[in-house]
């Protein structure tokens, strides 16, 4: 029989510890308990609340969520030379040659927007706003090759099929971050993973 623990007794950063190794699954109101300890002790002692976030460590999702928020604008913005161009209506039903025109030129615009930062340092503009990086599952920086042929490649073609593609890369992809590992599933793809760097 497993003996009871008092967690109340804890501090802060001790919850933590323990709200990050606890197996969830095979303990699973232990988990509750703990995580209620800690909304708990984080509104009585709000100095106490750990916000540093050490190298190495597996990016939150909140600070993913935002990298991919600046990311997708500046994606946004530019597209819009493309838009102006073929016309707004064009992208209701693309054609197969403007499919491969958006391609192509979103192969151009990563490269000159981000190409810099994923060589040298595996980030993205909006990674390297919030100090993550694209990282191999060993903790090493993921190579160039690795980051666009494995991990964003494989999204930018299945994006290319109307409704299904755009399904699987624009929303199934993403919310594989709810995971355990905290990885989308284009990380799962190139085995990669998204930590916090001194950079």
């Amino acid at each position: 029989m497993d003996s009871k623990i008092d967690f109340s007794s804890y501090s802060l950063n001790d919850l933590y510890s323990s709200a990050e190794s606890i197996d969830r699954d095979v303990y699973p109101e232990r988990a509750k308990e703990i995580d209620g300890l800690i909304r708990q002790k984080e509104a009585e002692f709000p100095e106490e609340i750990d916000t540093t976030k050490d190298i190495g460590e597996k990016a939150t999702k909140p600070d993913r969520l935002m990298a991919a928020i600046i990311d997708g604008v500046i994606g946004i913005i530019s597209l819009v030379p493309v838009i102006f161009y073929v016309g707004f209506d064009s992208f209701k039903e693309p054609s197969l040659s403007l499919l491969g025109i958006l391609f192509i030129y979103g192969v151009f615009v990563t490269m000159v927007l981000h190409g810099y930062l994923l060589y040298y340092y595996g980030q993205t503009i909006g990674k390297n706003y919030m100090s993550i990086r694209i990282e191999n599952l060993d903790g090493t920086k993921a190579s160039l090759a690795t980051i666009y042929f494995k991990r964003m490649l494989p999204m930018q073609l299945i994006g290319l099929i109307p409704s299904f593609g755009q399904f699987i890369s624009g929303i199934v992809n993403p919310l594989f971050i709810f995971g355990k590992q905290r990885r989308c599933l284009h990380d799962y793809l190139a085995k990669t993973k998204v930590s916090y760097t001194g950079t």
